[in-house]
Parts: C-alpha cells; sequence; structure tokens
C-alpha cells in the first residue's frame, strides 16, 4: 500500500533514514536533454566523481498562485503541468551530480517538486520545516494586487525595504534567514552531495547570506520556477546550475526596483 506524503519522516538536521517516496503520477516525466560536460559543469565536478558535501538549494516548480501573482504560503495547491516540466528539467540537469539526498520543505508544491527529482535520480527525500517558505500571515493567500490596496504602507516598505518589515503574523527575512542557513550548514556537513527543495524567499536569503550580502538586496535575487543554485561555502559564492560565474557579479549589475516575489 502507498504511503502518503503525509507520512514522511521529518529529519531536525541531525539524523537522516528512510525509503523511496512513493509515486505521486503513473505518467513518464519529461527528460530534458543534458550532456554529460554540461552536467558536470553544474555540479562543480572536475572529474568522474561528484564533489563531497555540496549544497544545492531549488525552487519548487509552477503553481497557478504563480501564474496570478498570489501569495500562497503555505497552500497545498499542486504544480502545473508547466511546474512539473521544469521539475523534471531540473532533475536531468542534477543527472550526474550525484545528488544522495533530498531534503524539502513540508509545503505541498516543494514536497511534489523533491519527489519528482527523486524519482529520476533515485535520491531519499526528508522533510525539513526549516525550509519552508516565509510565513506571510495576513498576506497570505491574497495575491500583490490585493496586499498593495490592503496593506499600502506595509507593502511599500516590502517593496523598497523589505529587510525592515515587521507585520504581525508575518515572518520577517531575518528569522527566515536563521533557520534556512541552519539547514545549509547541516546538509554541508553530509558525506554527498544534498539538494535542498525550497521556496523563493527561503531561496534569495540563503544566496545573500552566503555571499556575505544585505537582505535589504533581497528584491534583487531573482529565483523562477524550477531554478537551481549550487552553493560554495568554502568560498562563499553562489553558483546557478551550469554556470561558472558567481551570481556576486550578477547582484552588482542588477537594476535597484521592485520584484515580484509572490511564492
Amino acid at each position: 500500500m502507498a504511503t502518503s506524503l503525509a507520512s514522511l519522516p521529518v529529519i531536525d538536521g541531525r539524523s537522516l533514514v528512510g525509503p523511496q517516496l512513493p509515486d505521486l503520477d503513473s505518467r513518464e516525466p519529461v527528460r530534458s536533454h543534458v550532456t554529460r560536460e554540461s552536467a558536470l559543469l553544474a555540479c562543480g565536478a572536475q572529474g568522474p566523481e561528484p564533489a563531497l558535501g555540496q549544497v544545492y538549494l531549488a525552487r519548487h516548480g509552477q503553481t497557478e498562485s504563480n501564474l496570478v501573482r498570489r501569495y500562497a504560503g503555505y497552500s497545498a495547491e499542486p504544480l502545473t503541468e508547466t511546474g512539473r516540466g521544469q521539475i523534471s528539467g531540473l532533475a536531468a540537469q542534477l543527472g550526474l551530480c550525484g545528488i544522495a539526498e533530498i531534503w524539502t520543505s513540508a509545503v505541498a508544491r516543494a514536497r511534489e517538486s523533491a519527489h519528482l527529482v527523486s524519482q529520476m535520480l533515485s535520491a531519499p527525500v526528508r522533510v525539513d520545516s526549516r525550509l519552508n517558505e516565509l510565513r506571510m500571515g495576513p498576506w497570505e493567500g491574497l495575491t500583490e494586487a490585493q496586499v498593495a490596496d490592503r496593506f499600502p504602507d506595509a507593502y511599500a516598505l516590502w517593496c523598497t525595504l523589505p529587510d525592515r518589515l515587521v507585520l504581525d503574523g508575518r515572518e520577517t527575512l531575518e528569522a527566515v534567514a536563521a533557520r534556512v542557513t541552519a539547514a545549509m550548514r547541516d546538509a554541508a556537513s553530509r558525506p554527498g552531495p544534498v539538494l535542498l527543495m525550497t521556496h523563493v524567499a527561503p531561496l534569495r536569503v540563503a544566496v545573500l547570506h552566503t555571499l556575505g550580502l544585505p537582505l535589504g538586496l533581497y528584491k534583487r535575487v531573482h529565483v523562477s520556477n524550477g531554478a537551481c543554485v549550487r552553493v560554495d561555502r568554502r568560498q562563499c559564492e553562489v553558483y546557478p546550475l551550469s554556470e561558472e560565474r558567481s551570481l556576486r557579479h550578477r547582484l552588482k549589475l542588477a537594476f535597484p526596483g521592485p520584484e515580484s516575489s509572490a511564492a
């Protein structure tokens, strides 16, 4: 009998055991064409063996909320067909990176994404709530336009100085950074490469923390659905998958201004 997603064990950053996730769908995922050379570049390997202690962070695939710019928060909505294709493509890119474990947010869209990658890479999956999306409080379930209309002052601050926004029931960027960087440290101590499946806010703050940049630059970090980065904690650099140039250079060239962060 298949095990439900809700029954997946949760890790605390110290112990890891367990089986594969059950199938969510019997359809065969679309596999993107990736050469061995590009895959090795994506995982930072210099030879046939994957580097140890590597940490990758990925954003879940597209959902309906992403299409309408809604703050989905902890909703249980599934991926769209496009979202499933994005994650299948990500799994193909990660194919030669030697992913040994997948840690995922407890939120449904991230767990579905992690399962799809797991199916292709045969890597065990564990739920780690430190990778959950930012808690939006009174904004959860609203579109960006609705938030701007109902919370004009707070939304204006969020678009300009996001690290300074403090709102009852809403998690701060500093709080998100504390939990996601703790998960990254634990993942980096594992003997093999670990993929952390998460959301836009945790991924953005993880990038900024690794690069030693202020959280005020939050809006300048672009994270599309299905995007993935490789974290080099020794060099304090972050590389988009399949790229050799650090995101640090891209952020230096980024133009200031509001950008959608609806998850």
